[in-house]
Parts: structure tokens; sequence; C-alpha cells
């Protein structure tokens, strides 16, 4: 009893309402980062992938994701486009069901927005999942066999969301969401990591064209296993940031992540992105 009331003596001071404002602002930060980072992927995605798929010029994939386009497989390429642009439209989809609610003026907006986040999560995860075992990855089995289990968890996790909304059961379809967007967001998590490591200097070190360096095993499933350990740390301990010195070193950490998200994110939007998407738009103005 005396802890717990000195934790409220503690919360109720200066320190207790700064840091509360720290933590808040400092989350808001890093979904306005992240989502801004995603706006620039899926805006590549749609100018890059999908204006080379409808102009004809579908080898330009192959520039930087060795494989991806094959003339002699139509109906994969096809799947991969579909792929690739309803992976888009999640990424813009994404953050906006984080910062509404089931309920109040904007519940008419999360559940529209949120029926097609999961019908785009479905599309991405079967489509995903038929191409992986359907024509395989560049990396080879390794790859093949990890990019298989995200595509199946993604499917389990849109199936729980939609399951316990229809149900009602908020808490539980708060759990699952948390879950399908932090593995819905993995395409765009792995261009971020690779851009860190790129920016560091390190983009010939377990690297290769390939994608059979030890990075690059490593990269399989670091995609989407450390989003999840993140997601579950949220929703079983979020609540446990209750004292000011847990909030400050939170914010700290959310802050020092939209930074790095930041920088990572202009280094690749003008070092690769944004070139990808010039050639592209001029091979298909001929």
């Amino acid at each position: 009893m005396t802890v717990e009331k000195e934790r409220q003596a503690s919360d109720a001071g200066l320190a207790g309402w700064f840091s509360r404002s720290a933590l808040r602002w400092s989350l808001t930060l890093l979904v306005a980062t992240t989502w801004m980072s995603g706006a620039f992927f899926a805006t590549y995605i749609l100018l890059y992938f999908g204006g080379s798929f409808f102009r004809g010029h579908a080898t330009l994939w192959n520039a930087g994701h060795p494989g991806l386009f094959d003339a002699a497989t139509p109906l994969t390429t096809l799947f991969m486009a579909t792929h690739l642009l309803s992976g888009a439209g999640i990424l813009l989809l994404g953050p906006i069901q984080l910062l509404t609610r089931p309920r109040g003026t904007v519940s008419l907006l999360h559940r529209c927005a949120g029926r097609l986040y999961v019908l785009l999560a479905v599309i991405v995860g079967v489509v995903g999942l038929t191409f992986t075992l359907v024509k395989g990855t560049v990396g080879g089995p390794p790859m093949t066999f990890a990019f298989g289990i995200s595509g199946v968890l993604i499917l389990v996790a849109a199936e729980r969301t939609f399951t316990y909304a229809r149900a009602r059961r908020t808490e539980l379809h708060r759990t699952w969401a948390i879950r399908l967007f932090a593995l819905a967001i993995g395409s765009w998590v792995y261009r971020m990591e690779y851009g860190l490591w790129y920016l560091a200097g390190l983009r010939h070190v377990g690297h290769t064209s390939t994608f059979t360096g030890w990075f690059d095993q490593i990269m399989n499933f670091f995609f989407y296993v450390p989003n999840l350990i993140v997601a579950e740390w949220i929703i079983r301990k979020w609540e446990t940031i209750d004292r000011p010195a847990r909030r400050f070193g939170a914010a700290a950490v959310l802050l020092t992540t939209s930074i790095l998200v930041g920088v990572v994110t202009a280094s690749v939007v003008a070092g690769r992105w944004a070139p990808r998407v010039v050639k592209a738009l001029t091979v298909s103005a001929h």
C-alpha cells in the first residue's frame, strides 16, 4: 500500500504531468513518422511497380529485386502486382486504425477502413504465400520458408482480428489488430532495416545479390519476428509504464526510433526509390 501511495504521489506532480506528455507526444511523433515513411514507400510501389506494370515495363522490377518479373509466367506477375498494390494500401490504412477507435464519432471510419484493411491483408497473405510456394524466392529455400511463415501469420491475424470485431470482443480485437499491424508493415520494415544497414556503410557485409549472405539469412525472419515481440510487449506490458522515470525512458526510445526512421527514409528515398521512379516514368514515356 505504501509503495502504491508513493507511486501516486510521484505521478501527481510536475514530473508526472511532463512524463505523460513526453510519452504521448513521442508516440504521436513515431506514428506520424512511420506513416510518412510508409506513405513514401506506398507511393514508390504505386509509381514504380504499378506504373511500370500497367505500362508494359515490368522488366524494371528485376533491377532491385532479381527474378521478381518473369515474362514466361504472366500469371505470377499479375499475382505479384496485386500483392504489391494491396501492400501499399495496408501501409496507408494502418495508422488510421491505430489513431481511431471502434466507438465514438470516428467509429464509422474505423469500421470501414478496418474492413478494407483486413481484406487487403488477406490478399497480401494469400497472393504472397501462393507466389512464394509456386515460384519460390531469390534467396532460395531459407527465404521461401521464412516468407511463407510470414504469409500464414498474416492470414491468421487477419482472421482473428475480423472475427473478434464481429463478435464485439473489443479487447481481443485490439490485441489481434496490433499483431496484424506488426506483421502487415513487414515489407516496409524490411526496406528500412536494409536501408539502415546500407546507411551504416555495410552494404557488402553479409549481403549478396542473391540474398544468401549471413545478414540476408537473418533478415529472412527479422522483418517480422522483432515486430511481433514488440507487439506482444505492448499488449502485455504497456500499462506497466506507470512512473515518470519509465515514461521518460520509453519516450526517449520512441524519439530515437522516430529519428532513425526519418533519416533512413530520407536516405532510401533519395538513393533508391526516387531514382527508380524517375527511370520507370522516363522509360514509360517512350
